[in-house]
């Protein structure tokens, strides 16, 4: 990622930051929506998941900067969603719903720069998990 992506990133995260519940909720609707399939590896109260989903985006959105410092937790992370039973083909409706959900809580929804930066982002987070998987199973 480039900086002026970090930054963008950062920056748009601020403008939905103040109602995370709302964008968790919008976030679920819509993966559930796309992959129904998803729905039965999660819990049927999804409030703590939402919290926690807010939580992680969070994290990584304020070190985004310092990506390669955080590789260790999110390969752990991946390793422990295997657990759940996610996949790898998972990942696409995943961050097809978190833009989805981006675009619906950002005022004016998402620039073109903006949707770029966040799907880059989350390339190189979902790369990760991927590969960690991947080893994980072999």
């Amino acid at each position: 990622m480039t900086p002026n992506q970090i930054e963008t990133v950062k920056d748009s995260f601020q403008q939905i930051s103040q109602d995370t519940n709302a964008f968790s909720l919008t976030f679920y609707n819509e993966l559930f929506r796309m992959a129904p399939s998803l729905r039965g590896h999660f819990p049927t109260d999804m409030e703590d998941q939402r919290i926690k989903l807010a939580e992680t985006l969070g994290a990584v959105v304020l070190h985004m900067h310092r990506l390669h410092l955080l590789e260790d937790t999110i390969m752990g992370l991946a390793r422990r969603h295997l657990d759940y039973g996610a996949k790898p083909q998972h990942f696409a409706p995943v961050g097809a719903a978190l833009i989805f959900a981006l675009n619906q809580h950002t005022p004016n929804g998402l620039t073109p720069i903006q949707a770029e930066a966040w799907a880059t982002a989350y390339g190189a987070i979902s790369d990760l998990m991927i590969e960690a998987m991947v080893n994980a199973a072999a």
